[in-house]
């Protein structure tokens, strides 16, 4: 598989470079992409996942193996159910600001930007497109803002609570005399502690419930795991979860 998978990103910055290099009116040539999955009628295809990829420094785009493909398939699977349910609700629009900063976030992974962008071109991964991929996540950010996070409630006792059996026994561990009742700085921290987890939990359950209701039809072979695999935890963001 890691040798087609290989061959096949090689034809395909050979295409691409190709195209570059030929002059207008000599004929165009295109590469037929791969149809991985479609979900719920959209398609993924392996262009998706090699750009998803290409946003991961940690990545080697000469030897992307199944695992790479695997996993970076069922993030992409959650980003599209994600991208799909937040397409119904009225969101705020993006503005130029928010695209540029989460774009130079991006390439600070990276050792310089001109790494980056030479990254890009050897996937074919082109400005438009990037700039594509960048407003959809931006987009999703905002709807787990909305949908998981802005109604999170956390309570006094929840506080009390967390805070009698994690950390006043670290304290106590630690030779520290702790109070009976959290400082505001022990508060506010237990407070963003508890949102965070909750909203995770609840992305994750509806994830899952989005798995179990959406028409998956995987097409790849290594696609075949998508109707059994479980959601990431992790929320996609603009760069993809880390091995």
């Amino acid at each position: 598989m890691t040798g087609c998978i290989y061959g096949w990103l090689v034809l395909f910055t050979l295409v691409v470079i190709g195209q570059a290099q030929t002059p207008e009116p000599a004929r165009r040539e295109f590469l037929a992409d791969r149809l991985v999955a479609t979900v719920n009628g959209d398609a993924i295809t392996q262009s998706d996942l090699v750009w998803f990829l290409a946003f991961d420094p940690s990545i080697n785009l000469i030897s992307i193996s199944e695992a790479d493909l695997q996993r970076v398939l069922s993030a992409k699977l959650d980003l599209l159910l994600l991208s799909q349910e937040a397409a119904r609700f009225p969101l705020s629009n993006l503005t130029a600001e928010e695209v540029a900063s989460a774009k130079q976030r991006l390439i600070k992974l990276f050792p310089s930007e001109a790494v980056f962008r030479e990254r890009l071109e050897s996937v074919g991964l082109d400005a438009e497109t990037f700039d594509r991929l960048i407003r959809e996540r931006l987009q999703v950010e905002k709807y787990i803002n909305f949908r998981f996070q802005t109604f999170v409630l956390v309570t006094d006792d929840d506080v009390l609570t967390y805070y009698e059996t994690e950390i006043r026994p670290k304290l106590a561990a630690a030779g520290t005399v702790a109070p009976e009742t959290p400082n505001e700085e022990q508060r506010t921290l237990i407070v963003e502690i508890l949102s965070r987890e909750r909203a995770e939990r609840e992305q994750r359950q509806w994830l899952e419930a989005a798995r179990r209701r959406a028409d998956i039809v995987p097409l790849a072979p290594y696609a075949k795991t998508l109707t059994t695999a479980a959601p990431e935890a992790t929320t996609p963001g603009v760069a993809p979860p880390q091995p």
